[in-house]
């Protein structure tokens, strides 16, 4: 990445983050970049373009990537249930803000509400890798359809139920993991 895009992306992040919301402009981004909105433009064909590229960002720096191979390569389904809740124990305090900031503007910001089905519809197709897997191991519970299972999975594992059982009923990361495994597993797997 280059790094005008880079410098972009951080002045976006950082006014987000500052704003409590992304209802941002380019030309806001550009200020606090200290660049030209034309140079802005160069590297964003428009603000939804920079905002897909702005969580993607903060994925990135948090190291999201690493934290999804952890999942991937557990050696069983049921552990890679259980990396799927540590990840979010471990990931969600840091990209939380960025989250709801975005959040908070999507139903009236169109570059905001495409960010964040972006985001949403990558989280549900990592969830249906994982319950694929569970469906191979002959681990996913009987009589329940591959497409249900992913979208609780989905659901069970959103930011928003983490948010509520943490900062809003201020569970521990170990009380929501623990507790959230198990929820995975007594759904989505055989017992």
């Amino acid at each position: 990445m280059s790094s005008t895009r880079t410098k972009i992306l951080d002045a976006a992040v950082a006014l987000v983050l500052k704003r409590g919301d992304a209802a941002v402009t380019m030309a806001h981004i550009a200020k606090a970049a200290r660049l030209s909105r034309q140079a802005v433009y160069l590297h964003f064909a428009d603000r939804a373009d920079l905002m897909v590229a702005l969580v993607q960002h903060v994925d990135e720096k948090r190291g999201m990537a690493a934290e999804i191979l952890r999942v991937v390569e557990a050696p069983t389904g049921r552990e890679a249930l259980r990396e799927m809740a540590l990840l979010q124990a471990r990931m969600n305090p840091a990209v939380w803000a960025a989250a709801r900031a975005v959040d908070a503007v999507r139903r009236t910001d169109r570059a905001a509400e495409r960010s964040w089905q972006d985001r949403l519809k990558h989280r549900l197709e990592g969830c249906r890798l994982m319950i694929a897997r569970l469906e191979r191991e002959g681990e996913l519970r009987e009589h329940l359809a591959p497409s249900d299972a992913a979208d609780l999975l989905w659901v069970l594992t959103s930011l928003r139920v983490w948010e509520d059982l943490v900062l809003e009923r201020n569970w521990t990361a170990e009380q929501y993991v623990k507790h959230i495994t198990e929820v995975l597993f007594q759904t989505l797997c055989r017992p």
